[in-house]
């Protein structure tokens, strides 16, 4: 919010609305200004949506529109001839661009062919077409070596809220239907943050009805689709590279009087130029990983007591056979469920066959394990105010005085901050599913029971889905692992009794540990 703020008070814009451009203007021009914000800030049109702040487009400020225009006036003044070779993936040809009147051409790439067609990729503006091959033409050696003016982005400082990663997919349906209507048909400003492996990570605005400026991002954590996160660590070092550049822009500009609207225009150039010396214009971007180890490979281990010093092996034929974990900058811990378990002959191997990887929602593992664990007890730290973490299992026998079946026991740390309202939700929840299989086992209606089932499931996206994502915290291990009846008496609430009259539900309520706040 302050970097947001601070951007409305230094800047405002030049909008020429029968060119459709908008160029940043610099209100003071005083060095202190421009060293608190980097000036890379860009006019674009977006042309192709990959998903949720990932997109591509192109400048649409004066120079890059003569640019632009003369690539396309290049390109339909040569004599055009049809393709020498046959066409292939990866293959730089001219194709024809749609939005041009009379169907000019323009400098694509063929990203692959289908029987009498080619999908191809326009290099200077950034989005996609299905063109006949016989309308494909060779590129005049003229147009060949010329960088390409497409751009690819990604929003920064922001990820999926576990709203849209509930779904299945790392954005919802919703999430890119809305995020297609707020940059749809608008003309854009964006600021860079950094540069990594050519893809500009970005702040993006939008003017509103109100004639206001409004960040994207900002708009897609409010309404839940998304939420703040952490840049990579390539993305902060570019960032910080940035900055640099233009603070030494800045010291040699002080020697010499430019005018403020002449200094930002130089430095974006600078940066775009820097950004124009790859040539590949490829839509996407790939990394060979070579084995048989790589840091980005997640190792797998088991959370009971009995395997937690197992090897995990996920078998071959599984989707999951390889996991890896390509944001590491998101500390949190994720969670692969087996259907099916067995170890080696001698037992120092837990073999994992049909896997499946739950969403990376921040702390979904501990969420789920207290929902479905019979017993649990909840792990306060040396000042009583806050939970730390939990022991999951069969709990505590008074009859034998020993916790029951402690081998399968699950010590968890939290890695994100949890209530007494968290464990109030779970304990509505466990009712609720007794409430379901109750229901069952004496055989009510279908309608009845559709209805239990879709209250639980409510509950559960209430549960998981916070409007306001819980606060990442740096776990902190248990001083006795593994060890119940921790909590003084005096502290626990047990609701057991006063909820049930007397009746055993399949699922008995969590006791509560008063907090001191």
């Amino acid at each position: 919010m302050y970097a947001a703020s601070l951007l409305y008070k230094l800047f405002r814009v030049n909008v020429d609305c029968q060119k459709q451009t908008v160029e940043p203007e610099v209100l003071f021009d005083t060095s202190e200004q421009l060293k608190m914000i980097p000036n890379s800030l860009l006019s674009i049109r977006i042309t192709e949506v990959v998903e949720v702040g990932h997109f591509w487009g192109y400048r649409i400020d004066e120079k890059n529109n003569t640019v632009l225009q003369t690539l396309t006036d290049e390109s339909n003044y040569q004599n055009l001839v049809d393709l020498t070779v046959s066409p292939h993936p990866e293959l730089v040809c001219l194709a024809p661009f749609a939005p041009l009147e009379n169907t000019g051409y323009c400098r694509a790439r063929i990203l692959n062919v289908c029987g009498d067609f080619a999908e191809v990729f326009f290099v200077d503006y950034g989005n996609r077409s299905k063109v006949p091959l016989k309308k494909l033409k060779d590129i005049p050696s003229c147009l060949r070596d010329l960088p390409f003016q497409a751009l690819e982005f990604k929003i920064c400082k922001m990820r999926p809220s576990a709203k849209s990663l509930v779904c299945g997919e790392w954005w919802s349906y919703s999430a890119n239907q809305r995020f297609a209507s707020l940059v749809g048909g608008h003309a854009l400003l964006v600021k860079v943050y950094s540069l990594v492996h050519n893809v500009l990570h970005v702040d993006v605005f939008r003017y509103s009805r109100c004639n206001e400026l409004v960040n994207i991002r900002d708009v897609l954590i409010e309404e839940c689709y998304a939420e703040p996160a952490e840049e990579s660590y390539e993305s902060r070092q570019s960032h910080d590279l940035l900055e640099e550049l233009v603070l030494d822009q800045v010291k040699i500009e002080e020697k010499m009087p430019v005018s403020s609207r002449e200094k930002e225009k130089h430095l974006i150039e600078k940066l775009l130029d820097l950004f124009s010396d790859n040539k590949s214009g490829a839509p996407t971007h790939k990394v060979t990983v070579f084995g048989p180890f790589s840091p980005y490979e997640v190792k797998c281990y088991s959370m009971t007591r009995v395997s937690q010093f197992r090897n995990a092996f996920i078998q071959k034929e599984s989707i999951n056979s390889v996991v890896v974990h390509d944001a590491p900058e998101h500390p949190f811990q994720q969670l692969l469920v087996a259907a099916a378990l067995s170890t080696n002959p001698i037992g120092s191997t837990v073999i994992l066959e049909e896997t499946t990887l739950m969403p990376p929602i921040p702390g979904l593992l501990a969420l789920l394990s207290m929902l479905f664990a019979p017993a649990i007890e909840l792990r306060v730290d040396d000042s009583g105010k806050y939970f730390t973490g939990v022991l999951c299992g069969l709990g505590w026998s008074p009859t034998c005085g020993a916790p029951l079946l402690p081998e399968n026991d699950m010590e968890l740390t939290f890695d994100v901050r949890f209530g007494v309202e968290d464990i109030l939700e779970i304990n509505i929840l466990r009712t609720a599913i007794n409430k379901v299989l109750c229901e069952c086992a004496v055989c009510s209606g279908q309608e009845r029971m559709t209805q239990l089932q879709e209250d639980v499931r409510q509950k559960l996206l209430r549960l998981i889905c916070k409007s306001k994502p819980r606060d990442i915290i740096v776990p902190t291990w248990y001083k006795n692992p593994y060890a119940w009846n921790q909590v003084d008496s005096q502290c626990i609430i047990d609701q057991s009794e006063e909820h049930y009259e007397g009746q055993n539900g399949f699922y008995q309520l969590h006791k509560l540990v008063v907090l001191n706040i």
